[in-house]
């Protein structure tokens, strides 16, 4: 649902104003600075799209890495309700960004909350192929990278070598959306247990 779609769209024109972008990318790109006045749908399709094609590679690898982790900790479907379900919290959550931005594109959002999901499903269930030691690194990773991103004091940041700028704010936002969903699907869980 992340992937193939987002192999799909070209990148988009991140160096022109959203009004000059190509007409099917204007109904796809989740807009901050408009708040709620924006299709629903644009909370979902904007992971699909990319600011270049390094941008998609780098996002897509990081999907396939995701992947593999629930491949190794066999999430149960609550923890995969508890990722659909923060992909569009993710998104919303760029309203509550001070000064939002103009568009926002990209799988990194959901990306975050994906490895807090399964990061969490994993700390709680210890698999052999991927110990509780192993989820506990990637999320004091995630922590740490939020503390050096600082996503209340930058809006916008330019990596060293990338070709895109990268919104912090997504990154907590999926952080939190993901945290806030794996709770909820634990909570959930005698309802969205695998056994009948």
């Amino acid at each position: 649902m992340l992937g193939l779609p987002a192999l799909w769209w070209p990148p988009v024109p991140l160096s022109l104003p959203v009004s000059e972008w190509p007409a099917w990318a204007q109904f796809l790109v989740c807009r901050p600075d408009q708040g709620l006045a924006q299709p629903i749908h644009t909370w979902w399709t904007s992971a699909w799209l990319h600011g270049s094609d390094a941008h998609r590679a780098a996002n897509l690898g990081a999907l396939l890495l995701l992947a593999i982790m629930g491949g190794l900790t066999a999430p149960p479907r609550g923890a995969t309700l508890a990722w659909m379900l923060a992909w569009p919290l993710t998104q919303l959550g760029l309203l509550l960004q001070p000064d939002p931005i103009a568009a926002y594109v990209g799988l990194s959002g959901v990306l975050h909350a994906g490895l807090v999901v399964v990061s969490l499903h994993a700390l709680a269930a210890n698999r052999p192929r991927f110990p509780r030691g192993a989820a506990v690194l990637l999320l004091l990773g995630v922590v740490a990278k939020l503390i050096m991103e600082n996503p209340f004091a930058h809006r916008l940041v330019q990596p060293p070598g990338s070709d895109i700028t990268v919104v912090p704010w997504v990154h907590l936002s999926g952080v939190v959306a993901g945290l806030l969903c794996a709770l909820l699907a634990r909570l959930g869980r005698p309802f969205l247990s695998n056994t009948t």
